[in-house]
């Protein structure tokens, strides 16, 4: 992938519109926002949501009048639900942005975002940026920010890996970085925190012992970022004493990176980031010692919302093969007057 700058070469003539995807699964707690921070930008806002337990779907349909769209898919893997999507959903902008529940486009971003595209290439597929974490309520801002992922670019020209977790989209033509940044609100309790990662890293263990660090991302330490990622994640889980990288790991996040500035939350977070990279070379270890595999447990999913008519029945159709549904359709609430917890998941 070549990366292209803004403003260079030819200008591409068709209307630069952008569609945003989110994927949800009980994430009432944040869905609100997260549509708030796009809309009347986005052209149009897709929310696909694999059977939510809470009242996710119920927030969203309040913003039906808005030209927000909900479906409900059942979940397999990420790549899976993405290239779902991807391949599913009426998306006619020119554009797509992955946004996931939890985090918020700010107006720095979205104004570079038009101001790339108002003078993009028309070899440019692909757009880089990174993300802020918002960690218990503070920005964590020297050793918060993630490094750059390719997670916006040009409709149909984007595709997942087949990663389960972590999922990489992958482009064959330019790219281009952002400066701008796109919040991260971390406001799980650190039970839910622990739960997710402890699936997390059974998944990436998994993909470590069924086909080694890398998957379909070419890992190169002068490549793009994704490229670049492979390259240290292969160096982690390959060298013989990676035990001490999760000290390397630490010492990056929390010295190099600054996030002694940060204060506590910066330790915290440099802690927690190591000491998940930890846990996955523990369960790839196990595995070796024991030829046990590291087990991954879901948590149980919800009943299709009534609500949403044809998009719920073409999931049971495809899920149960039974191909009825004796739901009818409700009329949606008001955005004003849908339900929008202010506290957070877990």
């Amino acid at each position: 992938m070549k990366v292209s700058a803004a403003g260079h070469g030819e200008t591409s003539r068709a209307p630069l519109t952008v569609a945003v995807v989110i994927l949800t699964f009980d994430e009432e707690a944040n869905i609100g926002p997260a549509i708030e921070s796009v809309l009347g930008w986005a052209e149009k806002i897709f929310v696909v949501d694999s059977f939510s337990n809470d009242q996710t779907v119920d927030i969203v349909l309040g913003y039906r009048d808005d030209g927000v769209e909900v479906v409900q898919h059942a979940f397999e893997n990420y790549s899976a639900q993405w290239n779902w999507a991807l391949s599913t959903l009426p998306i006619s902008s020119a554009w797509t942005l992955k946004l996931d529940a939890d985090e918020r486009a700010t107006p720095e971003f979205r104004n570079e975002v038009s101001e790339i595209l108002s003078d993009a290439s028309v070899g440019l597929e692909g757009i880089y940026f990174r993300r802020q974490i918002v960690f218990m309520n503070k920005p964590v801002r020297w050793g918060g920010t993630s490094g750059f992922d390719l997670r916006m670019w040009k409709t149909g020209c984007g595709s997942f890996d087949g990663r389960e977790v972590n999922e990489h989209l992958m482009v064959s033509g330019e790219t281009a970085r952002l400066r701008s940044f796109v919040d991260h609100h971390d406001t799980n309790t650190m039970s839910a925190w622990w739960d997710k990662h402890n699936r997390y890293s059974s998944l990436e263990a998994l993909s470590l012992i069924n086909r080694g660090p890398g998957a379909k991302v070419p890992p190169r330490l002068w490549g793009q970022p994704d490229e670049r990622r492979q390259w240290f994640r292969r160096l982690f889980f390959s060298h013989p004493l990676r035990f001490l990288s999760c000290a390397g790991m630490f010492s990056y996040h929390f010295f190099l990176r600054l996030g002694f500035l940060d204060g506590s939350r910066g330790f915290e977070l440099a802690f927690l980031r190591s000491t998940f990279f930890y846990l996955i070379d523990l369960k790839v270890l196990e595995y070796r010692r024991t030829g046990r595999l590291p087990t991954v447990t879901w948590p149980s999913r919800g009943k299709p919302h009534p609500a949403l008519g044809d998009s719920m029945r073409s999931t049971i159709d495809e899920t149960s093969g039974d191909g009825e549904s004796n739901l009818e359709p409700e009329e949606p609430p008001s955005r004003h007057s849908a339900p929008r917890p202010a506290a957070s998941r877990g």
